[in-house]
């Protein structure tokens, strides 16, 4: 029995992809959960951290089709602005590129974008509090709010396009209750923690609810998904190194491409469940699913020291990997996550 599903692909820097917190404690992680509760079981929501850290505008555009357009979305969020600020030449290149993604993704994909800003720069903990540029305008953070979200918020009002203001909005409840600014923000001054990622997820899917009504179901080739699931290059090489026994030293390399490509695996085998009504398909993508969250809880687990990242990663890939247990290759995963 086919489902009605929505795919929602978080596009941008490291806030896309949710660093310093377990798979499945990220920023997608919790808009996946909500908007799930919230639409019920007749639908299948897949939210695509589709980040990559360090990126500015151009370096997304770079990328774009194979991190976001490939997907088909139906509601993209935008997270550029902050590295842009540090590391892009000038404002006019940001903004350039930053139009460019956008014009590209409703032209090829959707017209459903959500612009987001960023909750901080922390003037107090940032690594680049002392750039000579922020400090000119008079500290880090009114420097990102010239630099970027002034922009953003202009595109969004002048272009009809809906706008996350986590800046806002992070300012807002810190001047109420200055405790959060720990709570949410984690010690490099920028990246949410797990609390910080459910709480902003919370204000994203209140944006987001109101858009699914207007969201037409395409029917696509579930088997086609199926097969770019299975063909996709870095799941084809993971489920080999799991087999040699070299999947830890494989993992370890290359990590942000190898996360990017994991998060595709997964997000096409599920839309490949949700619109097929052959067993067999459902079947074979529900095996490619598992094993892509398997794996992408593996990248997290070997390359972090964190103990309560490393537990709750775990946590959550048996979750995913129980539905196979009977799986060989499965249980060598199992044992690779939970060493004896």
């Amino acid at each position: 029995m086919t489902k009605n599903f929505l795919e929602i692909v978080l596009f941008g820097d490291s806030m896309a992809w949710s660093p310093g917190v377990a798979v499945g404690k990220r920023y997608a992680d919790f808009i996946e959960e909500k908007i799930s509760s919230a639409l019920g079981e007749n639908w299948i929501v897949d939210v695509a951290a589709c980040g990559d850290g360090g990126n500015t505008a151009q370096e997304g555009f770079e990328r774009l089709e194979r991190d976001c357009i490939s997907y088909q979305p139906h509601i993209v969020a935008l997270s550029f602005g902050a590295n842009d600020s540090i590391r892009a030449p000038d404002r006019e290149q940001f903004k350039f590129f930053y139009r460019k993604i956008i014009n590209h993704i409703k032209q090829n994909a959707t017209e459903h974008i959500i612009l987001e800003t960023i909750p901080t720069l922390d003037p107090k903990l940032h690594s680049q509090r002392n750039n000579p540029l922020a400090l000119f305008y008079g500290g880090l953070e009114a420097y990102v709010e010239f630099f970027s979200h002034s922009f953003i918020r202009e595109t969004g009002k002048n272009e009809n396009i809906l706008v996350h203001d986590r800046f806002k909005i992070y300012h807002q409840e810190i001047e109420k209750e200055p405790e959060l600014r720990e709570k949410w923000i984690q010690k490099d001054g920028v990246h949410l923690t797990e609390q910080g990622n459910e709480f902003f997820a919370h204000s994203l899917v209140s944006i987001i609810l109101p858009i699914v009504p207007q969201i037409h179901q395409v029917f696509v080739n579930a088997e086609n998904f199926l097969q770019q699931a299975q063909l996709n290059p870095i799941y084809i090489d993971c489920l080999s190194a799991l087999k040699t026994g070299n999947l830890k030293e494989y993992l370890s390399q290359s990590q942000n491409l190898k996360r990017l490509m994991l998060q595709k695996s997964r997000s096409f085998s599920r839309r490949a469940i949700a619109f097929s009504d052959n067993e067999k398909v459902r079947n074979e993508a529900m095996i490619v699913e598992c094993f892509a969250c398997g794996f992408m809880a593996a990248e997290k687990i070997f390359n972090t020291q964190e103990k309560v990242i490393i537990e709750k990663s775990r946590q959550w890939a048996i979750l995913q990997l129980e539905k196979i247990s009977d799986d060989a290759a499965a249980k060598k995963l199992i044992e690779y996550l939970f060493p004896a």
